[in-house]
């Protein structure tokens, strides 16, 4: 049974869905490598435009490590790591954007913009990837962006994820020529929320009813131009130990 959620905006639509993970029934499931007790359902989330957006801070973090994760997805500053997780999502798709962009410059109809996050190698690894694939069509002169995921944490990871995953849509969009941004459909075959982390669900779907949640998009950039470079340089040193780390091994 899939869960559908239509909204005109982003903010509202992770509320949303927050809101139905909140009254979903509880399931036994895998947490990493032990059972534990999750509220889940499949989502499908359909937002109508992301060109002009709010950032639900129902989160459990800040701006600047929202920063630090859009560079993670969108430059690939964590890609180091690959070898101590087995991938990033970076890594995986990264060699596939200049297709996906040559793509869309060379036919705008297309139906073969497609980065395949997942592979068959990546399937196989203890912790596989969550994210599987994301897809890109114009239509009406805007880049629209679906996702799927066979796994999403509903509190801790979907806020951040989506976003980043927009931004990389922004990157995208500006490097094949397309002016706008369109919809987002995001698709979690697993949308769920762990037992420990159902006392955080219900405190943000309280909030929701009583405040905004959001803020702007010109309060993200703020921060990106404050924290990114800053950012970047923390990941290169970082870089610089995982390598000097890896040579007296």
């Amino acid at each position: 049974m899939v869960t559908y959620i239509h909204e005109a905006q982003l903010h509202r639509g992770i509320e949303e869905a927050m809101k139905a993970l909140n009254k979903a029934d509880v399931v036994m499931g895998k947490n990493q490598d032990r059972e534990d007790h999750l509220k889940e359902i499949h989502l499908v989330m359909d937002i109508d435009s992301v060109q002009d957006l709010k950032i639900t801070m129902a989160m459990p973090t800040g701006l600047e490590t929202l920063v630090d994760y859009v560079l993670e997805i969108v430059e690939g500053t964590k890609d180091f790591e690959k070898d101590m997780y087995g991938y990033t999502y970076h890594d995986l798709f990264s060699k596939n954007i200049d297709f996906v962009i040559d793509k869309l410059k060379e036919d705008p109809t297309t139906r073969q913009a497609t980065l395949h996050v997942a592979n068959q190698k990546a399937a196989r690894l203890n912790h596989p990837p969550c994210l599987q694939l994301i897809h890109y069509t114009i239509k009406d002169g805007k880049l629209n962006t679906d996702v799927v995921f066979r796994s999403n944490d509903g509190v801790k990871a979907v806020a951040m994820n989506i976003f980043a995953l927009i931004e990389l849509s922004r990157y995208i969009a500006r490097e094949a020529g397309v002016k706008e941004l369109g919809s987002y459909t995001h698709n979690a075959l697993s949308f769920h929320a762990y037992n420990r982390d159902w006392k955080a669900l219900e405190g943000y779907c309280n909030m929701f009813d009583v405040r905004d949640c959001s803020i702007d998009y010109k309060d993200y950039l703020e921060a990106y131009a404050d924290y990114a470079d800053e950012s970047r340089e923390k990941s290169a040193m970082l870089k610089i130990e995982q390598e000097n780390k890896n040579l007296k091994q």
